[in-house]
């Protein structure tokens, strides 16, 4: 009996000793993970049908960072921001928490919360004394009206007809650029004449990085999931290379237009990069998405034609990511 009750008591303690190192592993695997414990949102993709082949792109498998995205108003600045290019200006409207806008003339200075950016034009300029433009003009110009210590990547350059170049930044986060759908997908742009700005779009939201890291697909993974159905991913074609020759006729507005978007086919990679894109102020979070340099073919007339598009792929291990409803 004696004997019965210490190869008990063995294995009691044995089951003891078991389940306390398996409670450690656990602990200790909890602590040093650098990931999320539950999936994060995807907020900045929706999904397509649209197949993309990846080809011979080449991703690496790495490690990116959240940033979730500050709903501050910066009604204040941009108050401050009127009165200094000019006085003048009248507020003309004023929708709290939504859209704001001052006028004199033919100057203006509208705030619109939905993306969160001030867009302003001054007729006669505000001096800047530059003889070119480049990412530390925009990180200046934030400094200087907004207070903001902001950095942007080199701005792509368009001259207009009427004389001033628009210039198209993006604003940077972990020396990636952030991205819109919008203006050449550039966050903000300046547009200079003679020495001085004459209008411009900034981005006022500002982005506060997590402590948490998140797992990136290499290319082979990605090619498994990317034309799964449901898969984060989008694709914007470049219309406009073909709309002033061959779509001279076709109105974007109309049925015509929508349905030749619809034969958009046969996307293939030709390039990546790693970036964060940015839709509105509703995101709670921004993401890593890898952004593909595409070529797609439309069809018109019974006649295919290539053209370039981007698509925006989500770049988390999809262990770590789930879809926004």
């Amino acid at each position: 009996m004696e004997k019965k009750k210490k190869i008990t008591l063995l294995i009691i303690i044995g089951i003891f000793i078991i389940a306390l190192a398996v409670a450690l592993y656990f602990v200790i695997r909890a602590q040093t993970n650098p990931y999320p414990k539950e999936p994060i949102t995807q907020e900045s993709l929706s999904s397509t049908t649209q197949t993309i082949a990846l080809n011979d792109t080449q991703i690496e498998k790495s490690d990116g960072h959240m940033y979730t995205i500050s709903k501050t108003v910066m009604l204040d600045k941009v108050e401050s921001f009127v009165q200094t290019i000019d006085a003048k200006l009248e507020q003309t409207i004023g929708e709290e928490g939504s859209y704001y806008e001052w006028r004199d003339g033919d100057n203006y200075v509208i705030y619109e919360l939905e993306q969160n950016t001030v867009i302003f034009s001054v007729k006669s300029g505000i001096v800047w004394d530059e003889a070119s433009i480049n990412g530390y003009s925009f990180s200046q110009f934030a400094s200087k009206y907004f207070q903001k210590n902001w950095t942007y990547s080199l701005p792509v350059s368009d001259k207009q007809g009427t004389g001033e170049t628009i210039y198209y930044a993006k604003r940077t986060l972990d020396n990636l650029n952030l991205e819109t759908i919008f203006n050449k997908q550039a966050t903000d742009y300046i547009a200079t004449k003679d020495g001085k700005i004459l209008y411009g779009k900034i981005l006022l939201t500002e982005f506060i990085k997590s402590e948490d890291s998140l797992p990136l697909i290499s290319s082979s993974g990605l090619a498994k999931y990317i034309n799964l159905k449901g898969y984060p991913k989008e694709v914007y074609p470049a219309v406009n290379t073909i709309q002033s020759s061959v779509l001279s006729g076709i109105d974007y507005l109309t049925d015509d237009f929508d349905n030749i978007m619809k034969t958009l086919s046969n996307c293939r990679s030709t390039a990546s990069s790693i970036i964060y894109l940015y839709k509105s102020l509703d995101q709670e979070n921004l993401t890593p998405v890898y952004r593909l340099d595409l070529q797609c073919e439309i069809e018109y007339k019974d006649t295919q034609y290539t053209i370039p598009a981007i698509g925006y792929v989500n770049a988390i291990d999809p262990e770590y990511v789930s879809t926004a409803e």
